[in-house]
Order: structure tokens, then sequence, then C-alpha cells
């Protein structure tokens, strides 16, 4: 339809932030200037699907690099999963690590800011709710494919997050907080995990996270991953520490 001239786009050139200042001025109403924005390319993107874990031949030489970075109260472990991240103008697909252990947000963030620099087989990490994590590395998934029974899933931790957000006034302090499922298991035979991704940001080129405590109340979150965990098909849920760049504000 593009080639046909059939398909008319005015606002194609616009970034989401300008789109906002445009629905301001048109007079639209705060709940549809303010609604999160969905990604272009569709669900699909927050849908991380894979046949089998995603362990290359440097995958043990990654953990050894992430596993410095484990302290006495926070552990380092590697998930067999890729997502995708920015370095300079190129994307990179690397792993996913995460955090888990003590709730000490300044410390957690200070780590995820340090790992891309030294390990660069990893473009992003989350913080693990609820037991520690007692292994350097994973290598278990659950097999996924963009299916009903995924989609439906995700749309629920989606919804639930959302109103959770929602309920406590909180939707204009984030710029976009994308929910995205995973295939890591955890342990679980045959479930997935939810990652929450929350955005700072004024012009959508680069972001920060919100970090709990400080640009969102830690009870919200909680509150957040109580809800998703009513769904006895997820796992755990994470909580993406990674400004933009080095990740990207969409996993895939």
């Amino acid at each position: 339809l593009r080639k046909r001239g059939q398909v008319i786009e005015p606002l194609k050139e616009l970034h989401k932030d300008e789109v906002r200042e445009l629905g301001h001025k048109l007079g639209a109403p705060d709940e549809l200037v303010w609604r999160h924005p969905f990604p272009g390319p569709g669900l699909g993107i927050r849908l991380l699907c894979a046949k089998e874990p995603y362990m290359n031949d440097d995958f043990a030489d990654v953990t050894a690099q992430l596993a410095k970075h484990a302290t006495d109260s926070i552990k380092t472990t590697l998930l067999p999963v890729r997502t995708v991240g920015v370095q300079g103008d190129d994307r990179t697909l690397s792993y996913l690590a995460a955090l888990s252990g003590d709730e000490d947000w300044p410390t957690l963030q200070k780590i995820a800011r340090e790992i891309p620099k030294s390990v660069h087989g990893v473009n992003r990490i989350v913080y693990v709710f609820g037991d520690t994590v007692a292994e350097t590395s994973l290598d278990k998934i659950t097999e996924t494919y963009p299916s009903q029974d995924a989609f439906d899933q995700l749309r629920i931790a989606d919804d639930k997050a959302m109103k959770v957000l929602q309920k406590h006034g909180l939707n204009k302090a984030l710029a976009q907080m994308p929910i995205v499922s995973f295939p890591v298991n955890f342990g679980y035979e045959g479930k997935r995990s939810i990652g929450i991704r929350t955005m700072i940001t004024n012009d959508f080129m680069t972001g920060d996270i919100a970090l709990p405590g400080r640009d969102l109340p830690i009870d919200v979150i909680h509150e957040m991953v109580t809800e998703i965990l009513k769904d006895s098909s997820i796992a755990r849920v994470v909580y993406d520490l990674t400004s933009k760049p080095p990740g990207t504000t969409e996993w895939e």
C-alpha cells in the first residue's frame, strides 16, 4: 500500500514526545495523550521466543566475567536468552544478566551500569524479585512460540502492572513501561518469566530507569510483582536495570 501511495502517514516523522505535544495542542484528553506508547512492530516484540537456550561458545567465559561483579549480598546469574541493545550506532544481540539478593536499589543500579563496560557479552541487566538465585548461570528455558497462550499471559501481566500504576496516579511519572515475557523458567518447568521495563526520558532517544525508592515507590513495584505472580504459570518477575544505551527500550 505504501508503494502505491495509498497510506497517509502525516505523523510518521514525529517522535513519541512530539506526538504528545501535538495531542495537547489539539486538546486531546490526558488519558489518551499520556497513554504509554504501544510498540510499532506489534506486541510480538515483547514476547521473547526461543526453541532452545541461547548459549554460545563464550557462555562459560561470560559467566565468569559476570561473577566478578557479585558481592556478599548481591549475586549474578547469566541467563540463556539474548536481548537487543545498542552500542554506538549499532544494534547488538547479547546475553541477559540477572542480579538477585538484597533490594539495595542504588547498589543494584551501580552494578548494572558497570557490567556492560567490562562484560561485553551482556547488554541488559535485570533484578530478580524473590529468593536469591544461587546459580551463576542457568541453562534451561521453556520453549516458546508466538501462541495464543503466550500472548494472553503477557497481556494479563501487562494489564495488571498498568492498573497498579494508574491506581496510584503514577502514569505520568514514566514515559513508558513495557511489560516483557521471556522464556527463562528459573527451574520451574513449563513456566515463563515477566520483565518490568520502566523508562524516564524526554526524547525517547536516550533514557534511564525509574529507580525504585527514588522515582517510584517501592511498595508500588512490589504490588505489581504480587499481582503478576497471581498467575501460577509465571516463574519469576524481574525489574530491568538497564539505561538506554546500552539497552534499548524494548527487549526485542
